[in-house]
């Protein structure tokens, strides 16, 4: 459960020294909030049902908002528990009983749309620097002159 998973004992000394200097990253979630993955995603390789997903998100905001948008109402909003990033990362690579597969790390909306945009301007970009040759330049290219065959046949 996601309970268990992020009430683990504490991380090594090193890893709470380096929270403390650089601030913990944090991350919030609950076993009331899952969703299942999209059959082509989640499915097993023998076409079985599809997993069950939990969510991490790194603001409560989007914590809220999911819980929302999966129909939850915001009376009932289940308390979420809350880890950090760096611990989480620690648990995965110390931790092997865990299957950490069902694990999905929720970027915030804002995040998703500059990361798009970005992406559109860097192809916007690639088009543009790509050099524009001239309908003579194309033909040369296709149709060679002097090249002493003629559609397909010798001369």
């Amino acid at each position: 459960s996601v309970r268990e998973l992020l009430e683990q004992p504490p991380p090594p000394p090193m890893l709470r020294r380096a929270n403390r200097r650089r601030g913990p990253v944090p991350l919030f979630g609950s076993d009331e909030l899952r969703f299942k993955a999209p059959a082509d995603e989640g499915a097993g390789a023998d076409g079985g049902e599809a997993e069950e997903l939990t969510p991490l998100f790194l603001r409560r905001s989007d914590f809220c908002a999911a819980w929302l948008a999966s129909g939850g109402s915001d009376d009932a909003l289940p308390a979420a528990q809350v880890s950090d990033l760096r611990s989480l990362a620690w648990q995965m690579e110390c931790e092997s009983a865990f299957d950490w597969r069902s694990i999905v790390l929720v970027a915030p909306q804002d995040s998703i749309d500059l990361a798009l945009e970005l992406q559109q301007q860097q192809q916007q970009e690639q088009a543009s620097d790509a050099p524009r040759r001239k309908r003579s330049e194309v033909q040369r290219d296709l149709f060679p002159p002097d090249t002493g065959v003629v559609g397909g046949f010798p001369r």
